[in-house]
Parts: C-alpha cells; sequence; structure tokens
C-alpha cells in the first residue's frame, strides 16, 4: 500500500559467517612453524585440515625475524587479504595485530584467533582454549564470522627531551616487577634450553612463576620500588613506593588473573593497575586469580590493603626512583623511560570471537 513503511526484505544471497569478511580473498594463517621446538609445524598441518574442512580458503604465511612479521601481514592485506589468522602466542598475536593496524584497510579486517603460547591473555579474555586440542573448537569460532572491537594502545617512551622509543600494544604494558621478572624469564628460559630435558619440565609459565619468585624475594634485599606521576584523563593520581604499573586492555593477564572485572577491550579505556606493595602484590595475587576462592574483597574483610585499578583513555606516567624500572608491551621487553605516553585508540580492531562475546551490529 502506498505510504506505508514496510520493513526491507534481507536479500537471500547475503554472505554468512567468515564468509561475509572474506570477500572473495582466502584468508592467511601466519604461524611460526619452527616454535616449540618443531612442534608447531605439526600443529600447523592439523590447523590447516581444519580450516579446509571448515570450508575456509586459505593461504599461509610464516612468521619472520626481526620484526618483519608486521610487513608481510601489511602487504598481504594492502594486497587484498580481509581475514587474518594468527597462530601462537602473545608476540604473535601483537605482530599480526601491527600489521593490520600498519596496513591501509585496518577497520575492514577480522583477525582470527589459534592461540597456542604460554599465557595467551587476548584468547583466554574472550572464552578460547589454547594449544592443538583447542583447534577443533577455535577453528569453529572463526567459521562463525562473529566478532568484537579492540582498542588499540599507542606508546611513546620518552628519556629526558628525547622520544627513545614508540609502540604498540593490545593486551598490557607495565614497569616494575613483571617487566623485570619478563627479562629474568628469557634469560632464564635460553639457559635452561641449553640443557637436555630440562627444558621439557621447566618451561613456559613455570619459568616465568620461577622468575616473579626470584624478583619478589630480591625486593627484600634490593629496593626496586618507584614512584609514579599519572595524569589520567586530566586528572593527577601519585603512586608512591610501588612494585609495579600494569596498564591493561583486555581482562586476562598472565593468563590466569583477572584485576578489573569490569574491563573490555572495546569501551575506549585502559585500566591501570597499580602494585603498591607486597601486601598488595599477594592480595591481587591471590584473590584476582580467576580461579581462587577467595576474592579481592574477602581478603580485603581479612585486612590485606588492595590499590584499585584506574581507567581512562590518556595516560601520561612520569616515573622517579633511584633506577629506572624495566618496561614491556605483549611481552616483548622496552627501553626504559622516564616517561610514558599511551594513547588508547578505540576500537581499531576486529577480532573474531565466540558469539557470546560478539558485538552486535558488528
Amino acid at each position: 500500500m502506498a505510504g506505508t513503511d514496510l520493513p526491507e526484505t534481507p536479500p537471500t544471497n547475503r554472505p554468512v559467517g567468515i564468509a561475509r569478511w572474506l570477500r572473495g580473498a582466502p584468508a592467511v594463517l601466519v604461524a611460526n612453524p619452527t616454535a616449540h621446538s618443531g612442534k608447531a609445524a605439526d600443529w600447523i598441518r592439523i590447523a590447516r585440515a581444519r580450516l579446509d574442512e571448515a570450508g575456509i580458503p586459505h593461504r599461509f604465511v610464516a612468521t619472520e625475524p626481526d620484526g618483519r612479521t608486521i610487513d608481510r601481514v601489511r602487504e598481504v592485506i594492502d594486497g587484498g587479504a580481509r581475514v587474518v589468522i594468527y597462530m601462537g602466542g602473545d608476540g604473535t598475536f601483537a605482530e599480526v595485530a601491527k600489521g593490520i593496524f600498519a596496513s591501509h584497510h585496518a577497520r575492514d579486517v577480522a583477525m582470527g584467533m589459534l592461540p597456542t603460547g604460554t599465557a595467551n591473555d587476548q584468547g583466554k579474555s574472550f572464552g578460547l582454549s589454547a594449544g592443538a586440542g583447542a583447534l577443533a573448537r577455535n577453528v569453529a569460532v572463526i567459521a562463525g564470522g562473529e566478532v568484537v572491537g579492540c582498542d588499540v594502545g599507542q606508546l611513546v617512551i620518552e628519556r629526558g627531551d628525547r622520544v627513545i622509543h614508540r609502540d604498540l600494544f593490545f593486551d598490557s604494558f607495565s614497569i616494575g616487577l613483571g617487566a623485570a621478572s619478563l627479562e629474568t624469564r628469557n634469560r632464564d628460559r635460553e639457559r635452561v634450553g641449553r640443557i637436555p630435558g630440562l627444558g621439557a619440565l621447566y618451561r613456559n609459565q613455570l619459568v616465568y612463576a620461577g622468575a616473579v619468585l626470584q624478583r619478589f624475594v630480591e625486593s627484600y634485599v634490593v629496593d626496586i620500588k618507584f614512584d609514579v606521576d599519572a595524569v589520567i584523563d586530566g586528572a593527577v593520581h601519585q603512586f608512591e613506593h610501588v612494585l609495579d604499573i600494569i596498564v591493561k586492555n583486555t581482562r586476562i593477564f598472565g593468563g590466569e588473573w583477572v584485576f578489573d572485572r569490569r574491563s573490555e577491550s572495546d569501551d575506549g579505556r585502559f585500566e591501570l593497575v597499580p602494585v603498591t606493595g607486597r601486601r598488595d602484590f599477594g592480595t591481587k595475587l591471590i584473590g584476582s586469580l580467576r580461579r581462587s576462592p577467595v576474592g579481592i574483597d574477602d581478603l580485603q574483610l581479612l585486612g590485606f590493603s588492595h590499590a584499585p585499578a584506574v581507567s581512562g583513555a590518556r595516560f601520561d606516567l612520569a616515573v622517579h626512583g633511584s633506577k629506572l624500572p624495566a618496561a614491556q608491551c605483549d611481552g616483548e621487553e622496552l627501553p626504559a623511560g622516564e616517561r610514558y605516553r599511551i594513547d588508547v585508540v578505540p576500537r581499531a580492531l576486529r577480532l573474531i570471537v565466540p558469539r557470546e562475546h560478539a558485538e552486535p551490529g558488528l
């Protein structure tokens, strides 16, 4: 009838699932076939077979050293690819995400996740399991093509009046105990790898846990605390005698801890988590553990201190101490600075996630 508004009939040939992101081009699987002492090559073969079974056309691109993976990912996207799947740990996630961000079509790309690393913070934050045993479900998630936005952190490190480093991060940035533990972990992992048989027993999160314990014990002998003057969205915050400062995007940290259950990957805000001392460290270590029967509130009732997170979209952190604390982002060591600036770029990436984590309308 004339003048009557009727709902449009959706076209019957509209692509669904992953097909709406592929746009006629094969997906690109990015992984390191030499990882995990060569086991990754077998996992890649299984993943490719699973992708074939799911009807996802794809091609394989191996990671490259010295940051060249970022350029390879950018090239395949600017060459027409619109779905890129990372397979590996948080470091591989970061390199692939940087390649997407550096391309001319970042907002048209969907990023699939096949986590097989140590912490796998991004995958676990969206309900994905890790490892070869999780490949079938994770490929099914990719085939579904449901996405959510992911904020990106733009980081600038200064020393004196000079910018010494620029970077992007997608999961976390930290200065202090955690970054120093990462340095120790990397050194210990290299040493352990030289001893036949020991690497199979003392590896991955066990190595990191040992490094954290070592650095924590050292804090009783050597003063590793520092002060931070922080301006967060224009508001001034002072953190004195802290062990660690963590700036977090996705919900899970270190594979097992949730510092702020309100955090979301697509809200345009990161959470700054201060670790203000040993009691606060212990409270967060126990109370923020995902499977801990004792929560932060329970520990506070028992008299254990807890410094809450502060959220924001822009951070300016000035560090003061006898020695500049170590720094890291997404599990990669960074040069230590006197000042750190972080700006959040809202929803700059699209991640393929299980339906219950997806954002309606994307």
